[in-house]
């Protein structure tokens, strides 16, 4: 179902696949709809479960915050393109996806806001980073960013969690005086 979708997936072909009987399947679930809701329930629970296991492995709060993005790098590589469309074309599949990105987004402010609160990042508001960062790695799954960057998947996720960091890094006294500087000359910021 994850690497080759579901839309077209029937329950013959699923327990077929699978070495067991239709029996099987429908005591795990009703129906196949009912399946593949279960089946992606559980696959983005793993996903926060491989997550906050990871983090407790980090040695510090850059550590946590790439071992925590990591861990949804790696199960998405079992997402086929097919899946994703399969997930967004089917509402109770789209809305488990939703949820998933929800509590994501919640995991990852906590842990940029604790990394704040211990003086390792700067002060910056970790809802809005934790948004920002989730939809960038939306667009990273898009197969035309990589025909227009000429970067591989690895590279792209590599630099995004680059940036990230960066931006959580405090400024030293040299870019803070750059940004005096600006300041003083009238440089406005856009939307000012």
């Amino acid at each position: 179902m994850l690497r080759e979708g579901f839309a077209d997936l029937g329950v013959s072909e699923i327990a077929t696949r699978l070495s067991c009987s239709k029996r099987t399947l429908y005591e795990l679930a009703p129906s196949k709809r009912e399946l593949v809701l279960l089946v992606l329930q559980r696959f983005f629970a793993r996903i926060r479960r491989d997550a906050a296991n990871a983090c407790e492995h980090a040695s510090d709060a850059q550590q946590r915050i790439y071992a925590y993005l990591q861990a949804g790098v790696r199960a998405a590589e079992n997402l086929s393109a097919t899946t994703v469309t399969d997930i967004h074309r089917w509402p109770p599949a789209r809305a488990i996806w939703q949820d998933h990105v929800r509590l994501r987004v919640e995991g990852l402010s906590k842990l940029i806001d604790s990394g704040t609160r211990a003086g390792v990042f700067r002060e910056i508001p970790p809802a809005f980073v934790a948004e920002v960062v989730f939809a960038s790695i939306n667009r990273l799954r898009e197969p035309d960013f990589y025909e227009s960057t000429d970067l591989t998947i690895s590279e792209a996720f590599d630099e995004l969690y680059s940036m990230l960091l960066a931006a959580l890094t405090p400024f030293d006294e040299h870019a803070r005086e750059t940004v005096s500087r600006r300041e003083a000359s009238g440089f406005e910021r856009a939307g000012d």
